[in-house]
């Protein structure tokens, strides 16, 4: 089993909408609805929604930080979808983030700064067991 290499934390109030067209950074209409945030990282997220992603899609996310004061938008591809056991949402979606750089179809740099920051105020020694 590969062991994750990032840690995972929780930001309260943190959520995620996301569009279906790939490279269209700052551009396009993303999903009408917010979905819940459970855990983020620098390489990726879980959130809950309401429609199953196809495993291998390439999206763009949008994530609202409130508490971080943060609105982060990356490329990113959906690496799995699974029922959730909550009847909330129908939904629970594993998302990697696209690698960080300056070359075409890479997530800005900036993005990264900016989870390690959000990182090392949110993260706890209880939650650096829990590693994404």
């Amino acid at each position: 089993m590969k062991k994750r290499s990032c840690i995972r934390f929780h930001v309260p109030g943190t959520t995620l909408s996301y569009k279906k067209k790939p490279g269209l950074l700052g551009r396009g209409k993303y999903s009408e609805d917010s979905y819940p945030v459970v855990d983020l990282s620098r390489g990726g997220a879980k959130f809950l929604c309401q429609h199953r992603l196809k495993i291998g899609r390439e999206i763009v996310v949008k994530i609202d930080i409130p508490e971080a004061g943060q609105t982060l938008e990356a490329m990113a591809v959906v690496r799995w979808a699974g029922k959730n056991p909550e009847p909330s949402y129908r939904f629970q979606t594993g998302i990697a983030f696209k690698p960080y750089g300056k070359k075409k179809g890479e997530n800005p740099p900036e993005i990264l700064e900016e989870l390690k920051k959000i990182e090392a105020e949110y993260s706890s020694p209880e939650t650096n067991n829990n590693v994404a």
